[in-house]
């Protein structure tokens, strides 16, 4: 009698304690990632205005940066992990997460010229040019102060980290949830739908090239359980572009 009062409180604890646990991963994420998503969801549906280069350069650093901090914040004191359990738990080194990085951002390049020659072909848009951002590359070009915080602060940290730091903790988060294989790989898609939607502003064709972009960060992520390599490929992506288009402005 004694030894099946011991099973079944032991069974109950156990029950209990993996509840607590996706309890407090789906509240972490409901906190740090859900509502900034939907709040970017909502504005550009009902946005009658684009947003200013000084908007552009100050939001991602106040957001990005504050949301940075919230998350890594959740991670240690709600979800009760350390850094490296949730965003660095792989074998790796700074110079191969570089030189990880730089295959992404390959990668990547690579889509997008696939994607130029296939997916915006079958489904163009017929949305206007995205002014706020050719505005931005404008005054980047004219003013070489805002051309350094925008290639410094703003990509790496108000982007980049936040994005970066973002995706893997979404992921995580929902991983910590069930070991199931095949629910980890559905939470990938899961994850990669909600950041393509996330970019609607860029029309149809730009979801799906954002969302597929995210399966491949994803997938990395799930197999090496490196962020920087995800992080530099990322800023490198965007950067590159934006000096591009800016060098051909000058």
């Amino acid at each position: 009698m004694n030894n099946n009062s011991c099973t079944h409180s032991g069974e109950d604890w156990r029950k209990l304690k993996i509840m607590s646990n996706t309890f407090r991963n789906i509240l972490a994420i409901s906190i740090a990632i859900l509502p900034i998503n939907i709040i970017m969801i909502w504005y550009r549906l009902t946005q009658t205005e684009n947003f200013s280069t000084t908007d552009m350069t100050v939001y991602p650093l106040i957001f990005g940066g504050g949301i940075s901090i919230l998350i890594l914040a959740l991670n240690k004191y709600l979800v009760k992990a350390t850094f490296k359990e949730t965003f660095n738990s792989g074998n790796g080194t700074w110079y191969w997460d570089i030189l990880a990085g730089v295959g992404l951002t390959v990668i990547y390049f690579a889509m997008f010229f696939l994607e130029r020659a296939t997916l915006y072909q079958w489904i163009p848009t017929h949305n206007p040019p995205n002014t706020e951002l050719i505005d931005t590359m404008i005054d980047l070009a004219n003013n070489p102060l805002l051309m350094i915080i925008w290639f410094g602060p703003v990509l790496w940290i108000g982007i980049a980290l936040f994005e970066e730091l973002s995706r893997v903790f979404l992921l995580k988060c929902l991983w910590n949830v069930n070991d199931n294989k095949n629910w980890h790989i559905a939470v990938i898609f899961l994850a990669s739908t909600l950041i393509g939607v996330a970019h609607l502003y860029q029309g149809t064709a730009g979801i799906i090239s954002i969302g597929l972009k995210s399966v491949i960060m994803s997938f990395y992520f799930y197999k090496y359980r490196r962020l920087l390599p995800l992080i530099i490929s990322h800023a490198f992506y965007d950067g590159i572009q934006f000096a591009f288009f800016i060098m051909e402005l000058r």
